[in-house]
């Protein structure tokens, strides 16, 4: 018996025009929403693995850094010899390794795929333009150039943090540690600058005391009393490598109790130069305040930082005497009688007879 073939009618209908024409129809209205969705500039997304900062870390030359309070606020500058240093704390010197470090990470970020677009979304992870966590805006030598602004929030995981460029709507998650990005001066400062070369302090005076180096060691001024080289040896080291916890501004406070220090000293160098220290402890705290009379700012410093110091008297720097002996307690007069009744009462050692004594046999 043979098979006839059948024909189901469904292709002859899908080539009618009316097919046709719904089919184009469709496929018309998915370009024009894919084309409305892609030219709208808060949901058009870049192109990813592209660079996320187009600065060079080499071209950059000043780094504001923001937190979510409009006080917390930091601006880094780099000087003409290549130096780092706090523009809006007087030129105060950081440690210009750790900027470096921080640009490098910020200027190699690839722009990943988005995490999200909606603005909603940027106010939930706080990268918004008015809600953030950080602001990090960097500002390159050429005066036509546009400084690039990363806007940064939430951390999704250890060392990430939600972020975006300010002009490019979409969130991104970025490998970032907000500890490398801290809106703090002390977490920047250089804690170095009070550090000498030992071998160039050549005067140091207290209060009511100067020592001077020469050849032999050192000397108290108008004394002939002798010094405690160890001791000196100890202060001058200390002195030179005194550090500090922070930096608490430019301006003086009437809390520092810089008025009334607890501790003056004067130091002087070989070849000219000086210093001039005064340190208070700041009123209702632990920590203490010291003001170099040639630098503008006022120094924080632990107890630990003044170890050795903070008790420094002229007492301290000298030989010690040798006790004298302590002189035997004389008896009581009790004690004397007993004694002299003691000795009356002992019996006399009998004496053998001399040899000339001895009877004849």
């Amino acid at each position: 018996m043979a098979i006839t073939k059948t024909n189901s009618g469904w292709r002859a209908d899908l080539r009618s025009p009316l097919i046709l024409g719904l089919i184009l129809l469709l496929a018309l209205q998915v370009l024009i929403a894919l084309g409305q969705r892609l030219s709208n500039p808060g949901m058009k997304a870049a192109t990813p693995r592209t660079p996320l900062i187009t600065l060079a870390a080499e071209a950059v030359t000043q780094i504001a850094i923001e937190g979510s309070d409009e006080n917390d606020q930091l601006l880094l500058s780099r000087t003409d010899d290549g130096q780092w240093v706090i523009a809006n704390l007087a030129d105060l010197p950081v440690t210009g390794a750790k900027v470096e470090q921080m640009l490098e990470s910020v200027t190699a970020l690839k722009r990943p795929l988005p995490v999200a677009t909606s603005a909603r979304a940027r106010q939930r992870f706080k990268v918004g333009d008015e809600n953030f966590v950080r602001r990090l805006t960097l500002t390159g030598a050429d005066a036509d150039a546009q400084s690039e602004t990363l806007i940064l929030g939430e951390t999704p995981g250890f060392r990430r943090l939600f972020g975006r460029p300010a002009d490019d709507p979409a969130v991104y998650d970025l490998p970032l540690a907000l500890a490398d990005l801290s809106s703090q001066r002390d977490d920047w400062i250089e804690t170095g600058l009070l550090r000498l070369d030992e071998d160039i302090i050549s005067v140091v005076s207290g209060k009511d005391w100067t020592l001077s180096k020469h050849a032999d060691g050192w000397h108290l001024d108008d004394s002939a009393e002798a010094l405690d080289q160890d001791a000196v040896r100890d202060l001058i080291m200390r002195l030179a490598n005194l550090s500090y916890r922070g930096v608490l501004g430019i301006t003086d406070d009437p809390a520092y109790n810089l008025q009334a220090p607890e501790l003056e000293l004067a130091l002087q160098f070989d070849g000219g130069g000086a210093r001039t220290y005064r340190i208070a402890q700041a009123q209702d705290s632990e920590d203490y305040v010291l003001k170099d009379a040639d630098r503008p700012y006022y120094f924080k410093l632990s107890e630990y930082d003044l170890e050795g110091l903070l008790d420094l008297d002229r007492s301290k720097l000298l030989v010690e005497p040798e006790p004298e002996p302590e002189p035997e307690p004389e008896p009581e007069p009790e004690q004397e009688q007993e004694q002299e009744q003691e000795q009356m009462s002992e019996p006399e050692p009998l004496s053998e007879p001399a040899a000339s004594d001895t009877p004849a046999q």
